[in-house]
């Protein structure tokens, strides 16, 4: 063999090491950018969450547009130049510039939206109505990650479980964890949240806790979750976006772990504590607590809730829960110091007997024979029963409420239910009771004080309680 051709084959040997090399390195620097072999769930970076409705959280240029955030689950870091993003199977509509590197455990945000170029904006936005898919790809076009939208309500965002489900999210955390202290800590970091002030519970089908004015009305409960006390004067609260529709007195002082509550009763004329708002049982409003600046301290989107339930933040949590505690822990021992101290914790009144068949024994003040019931106050106190509620049907416990009476110490107390509906002198409920029902007499904040299911007794005898049980009897109306 010639010495030229020596010369060659080794010249073309070392250019293919030195290729070789090249590759490995940048395969290395890449993450494997190119190389990647991907089966669903296995490759490190992936699509942790989203947001297709964004009128409440601007970048930090200001920009308020939709957005998807891409995490590295991995323990190393991960240069993503050139992987991609777009919600279109024919064309990658966006990639990532040169030299992005997203650290170990990092997250990274892309602002989606055809007003904006370069950087980290992608030239699409995300549907409203869902439906659409989001593709994270390397630069060779490998699908890294999918994720298939759904519906979002105004400023939720779609964060990702550890089972690689999406839920939807009250609380956004573009480019933090997805959890309450990665909220806080985007708060922060935007310049939005300072201190521990929060809004700890929410209620908007209000039918039964009543506001100091004694009318039923929705509210909402602030929490000064820190250990030092905390002036919010001047704070303020609202269910629309950069308006001050309620603000807290001057020398509001919330001390340590304490709560406060503002009556959204749609008329501040009625008080320092009520809002010029209302809440729509249907969900669907952010309420948002701000500094006396406007800048957002806090959020909450509200969902559908049903009569006399709740949205409350629980273990850092927010659930629906059927035990409002306004002003109080929500916590069982919240709940209990609640019902105590809204005078309900050791409740003596209860139903004493019942006649479903009276056809020739009490009479009413028309001469004429109706059903009843017996209300009996066990206690040593008067008790004033304005404001609690009789009924036949426990899905409508609050159906009958009982008007302006106080029953006194081992009282017995008729009321008639003949479907009369008076609540003037005799009193009659605007229904009448037969066997198989089950009659409920209800306190004013939704605890059942007493439930009876009466059975089929003969005509002109009654269910009372004798001697701690329940059995047919001679009536003894208001003995």
């Amino acid at each position: 063999m010639s010495v030229s051709r020596k010369k060659y084959i080794l010249t073309l040997l070392l250019s293919l090491a030195l290729l070789a090399l090249v590759l490995a390195v940048a395969l290395l620097f890449s993450g494997g950018a190119g190389g990647d072999t991907v089966r669903d769930g296995e490759h490190p970076l992936r699509i942790s969450e989203y947001m297709s409705s964004n009128t409440a959280f601007p970048n930090s240029e200001g920009v308020l547009c939709d957005w998807i955030e891409i995490e590295n689950t991995s323990d190393r870091p991960f240069n993503i130049s050139g992987y991609r993003l777009t919600d279109d199977f024919t064309q990658a509509k966006f990639a990532f510039p040169v030299g992005t590197v997203l650290p170990a455990g990092g997250r990274i945000v892309v602002w989606c939206t055809p007003d904006c170029s370069g950087g980290l904006y992608a030239p699409f936005s995300i549907r409203k109505q869902g439906g659409e898919t989001l593709l994270l790809m390397n630069s060779a076009n490998t699908v890294l990650d999918r994720v298939d939208t759904l519906r979002g309500a105004r400023n939720t965002s779609f964060i990702r479980l550890e089972d690689g489900s999406f839920t939807v999210s009250s609380l956004p955390t573009p480019g933090f964890e997805n959890t309450e202290a990665g909220y806080a800590a985007f708060l922060t970091a935007s310049g939005q949240g300072r201190g521990d002030v929060r809004i700890s519970e929410i209620m908007t089908a209000e039918k039964l806790i009543c506001a100091p004015n004694g009318e039923p009305c929705d509210w909402i409960e602030i929490q000064n979750a820190g250990t030092e006390s905390v002036d919010i004067s001047r704070m303020r609260l609202s269910d629309r976006e950069g308006e001050a529709r309620y603000i807290f007195p001057e020398g509001t002082v919330l001390a340590p772990g304490a709560f406060t509550v503002v009556w959204c009763s749609g008329d501040e004329t009625m008080g320092a504590e009520y809002a010029a708002f209302r809440l729509a049982k249907q969900g669907g409003e952010t309420v948002i607590l701000s500094d006396a600046f406007g800048s957002a301290l806090d959020r909450a989107q509200t969902p559908f809730l049903m009569d006399d339930t709740s949205y409350a933040r629980i273990s850092g949590e927010w659930t629906v829960c059927d035990r409002p505690t306004p002003g109080y822990e929500n916590t069982e021992a919240g709940y209990a110091a609640w019902v105590d101290a809204m005078g309900f914790g050791n409740i003596q009144v209860n139903i004493s007997e019942i006649s479903a068949q009276n056809l020739t024994g009490l009479q009413d003040s028309d001469g004429e024979p109706h059903d009843w019931i017996e209300i009996h106050n066990a206690g040593s106190e008067p008790v004033s029963l304005e404001g609690w509620y009789l009924s036949d049907d426990p899905a409508k416990p609050a159906r009958w409420r009982v008007p302006a009476a106080v029953i006194a110490p081992g009282e017995y107390k008729i009321v008639f239910a003949s479907g009369k509906d008076r609540t003037v002198g005799e009193l009659h409920t605007d229904f009448s009771i037969s066997a198989g029902e089950t009659v409920t007499l209800l306190t004013p904040i939704g605890i059942v004080a007493d439930s009876v299911e009466v059975p089929l007794v003969p005509q002109d005898r009654s269910w009372a309680r004798v001697g701690g049980t329940w059995a047919q009897a001679a009536p003894t109306p208001g003995q």
